[in-house]
């Protein structure tokens, strides 16, 4: 079993930093860098600290729509469960086990003998109302379309959407193209299903439409990659090389970094020629060149935020079933520009 050695040398930080950072210690001050490296060395070790007096009910498992590489690869998610793991540690809360269904079939037995379940991604109906059946202390993380009756904390990704929308419109910007990947909704067996219902695309094609944009709604979904970006924006480019959108949403932060390539293969200027914004604020947008406008998504307090629910359900007789919306903050930078009103 890894102990708390094995995470440090992994991370090549020292043992009492991993400790302090495990604990949330307020007078440590370390870089996102450092943490999502402890994190991922956690995750990687399946480290878990020794919780003294732990018994069953104060435990939590975790099921995640999201595989082991593709978490470490994204920044979203990873920040989620690190907010998870932070929370768990500093309420005495163990992690039991962590199913990733894209890879492990529910442990039903399991599930329904622990505390609470914490369940990140997006499932079919089917597979809530199967584990919130198994255990009804079920919190679902960023799935924005969870049945009501059902304990779930995400961004309110419409109204960002509308925000990013309103400052490109008083710009003067009209024809805006959007860029992302289509809604990925898993089984309890793993089974992928998609559907174009992601929540940043619909807002973009319903706040068009009330503006009268219809002629200027154009939608390429090819994937939530830095690859799939890059096709997207080659086939935009080709599909409109007669009158290019002035500006393009995109759906997340690792797509527009392939954005950014495909429109520089084709000596298309960022932004005197089209501006760009998207979403997740990730460390390398700022980065870019031009520095990438976009909005920054809570995702470490979303994973907090759902341990204290978890917390309340564990100690408390709660009842009724709550949606927390996590607020999220623009950050305007350099990719976008004023342009003459059509």
């Amino acid at each position: 079993m890894a102990g708390i050695r094995d995470v440090a040398k992994r991370a090549g930080v020292s043992i009492a930093t991993v400790s302090r950072v495990l604990n949330e210690d307020p007078t440590l001050s370390v870089t996102d860098e450092t943490k999502e490296k402890i994190a991922e060395a956690v995750a990687f070790l399946n480290y878990k600290k020794k919780v003294s007096n732990t018994k069953m009910k104060d435990s939590i498992i975790i099921i995640t729509t999201v595989s082991e590489s593709d978490e470490l690869e994204d920044p979203y998610f990873r920040r989620i469960r690190r907010g998870i793991q932070m929370a768990a540690e500093a309420r005495k809360i163990a992690i039991k086990q962590t199913i990733r269904l894209s890879e492990t079939p529910l442990d039903e037995e399991e599930l329904k003998k622990c505390g609470a379940v914490l369940m990140i991604g997006q499932v079919l109906p089917e597979v809530t109302a199967l584990v919130k059946q198994l255990n009804p202390k079920l919190i679902v993380i960023d799935d924005p379309q969870t049945d009501p009756q059902v304990d779930a904390i995400y961004t309110n990704f419409q109204a960002a959407t509308y925000a990013h929308l309103d400052r490109l419109y008083q710009q003067g910007h009209r024809n805006i193209a959007f860029i992302g990947g289509k809604r990925i909704l898993l089984d309890a067996k793993g089974t992928r299903y998609e559907c174009e219902e992601d929540q940043r695309q619909l807002a973009y094609e319903w706040w068009m439409r009330e503006k009268g944009l219809d002629d200027y709604v154009h939608v390429y979904l090819n994937g939530w990659s830095t690859l799939d970006g890059m096709k997207a924006g080659e086939e935009l480019i080709q599909a409109q090389a007669q009158s290019l959108p002035s500006a393009i949403m995109v759906g997340n932060d690792p797509i527009a970094v392939g954005v950014y390539r495909a429109l520089k293969k084709n000596n298309i200027r960022i932004p005197e020629d089209v501006s760009i914004v998207s979403f997740d604020n990730i460390e390398v947008a700022e980065y870019l060149t031009p520095s990438l406008s976009t909005v920054s998504i809570h995702t470490e307090e979303i994973g907090k935020l759902a341990v204290s629910l978890a917390k309340e359900m564990l100690t408390e007789d709660k009842k009724i079933p709550v949606h927390v919306i996590v607020s999220y903050e623009m950050i305007v930078r350099e990719s976008e520009k004023e342009v003459r009103s059509l």
